[in-house]
């Protein structure tokens, strides 16, 4: 007969152990990063899945479309939330917009990664139709990209607002707790 495996000693850990094992003091700046952080997770998970584990074709392909779309939404300013009429204005004149082209080298530039690379992502999201070459030089997004992101782009969109909600609820309920003196020892 076996003798018994010894048990693993509960990894977990307080919030509190954690807290006071950490040079900096968690407050509310570290719980609302925390909700930031686990948007940007489920976004990089989504992204994962949708560019089947190739996380720099994602990077090549959002700084493509970023870069496309940024001079055309930098007529959009919302400085005040609009007024419908406003914003049904604004849409208007976003589609009369021009699309701004990009190339591999302002890419690379932007990302980092090696123009070489750039390069064959690029080529890899030509073939799945994603991209658009112009010349030797100018790539913009395909119509199909925009049907293949849709779905993602909404999921994305709703988990944003919904961290946008609790980050929110969070700073105010932050603003309402009395603030802390620091003691001071004497």
């Amino acid at each position: 007969m076996r003798a018994p495996r010894p048990r693993k000693p509960d990894s977990s850990i307080s919030v509190g152990d954690l807290a006071s094992r950490v040079g900096v003091p968690l407050d509310e700046q570290t719980t609302l990063s925390t909700y930031a952080s686990r948007f940007a997770i489920n976004s990089m998970r989504r992204a994962y899945r949708l560019f089947e584990g190739d996380l720099t074709l994602f990077l090549v392909f959002g700084e493509i479309a970023q870069y496309n779309m940024s001079r055309a939404l930098r007529t959009l300013t919302f400085r005040d939330a609009p007024d419908s009429s406003r914003l049904a204005s604004l849409m208007r004149a976003l589609q009369t917009q021009k699309v701004a082209p990009c190339n591999a080298l302002s890419i690379s530039e932007a990302t980092g990664i090696p123009r070489e690379t750039v390069r064959r992502k690029v080529k890899e999201l030509e073939k799945r139709g994603w991209l658009v070459r112009e010349g030797a030089r100018s790539l913009t997004l395909a119509p199909g990209a925009i049907e293949q992101m849709g779905p993602t782009g909404r999921e994305v969109m709703e988990d944003f607002r919904q961290t946008a909600r609790v980050i929110r609820l969070l700073e105010d309920a932050f603003a309402r707790q009395p603030k802390r003196r620091k003691s001071v020892a004497t």
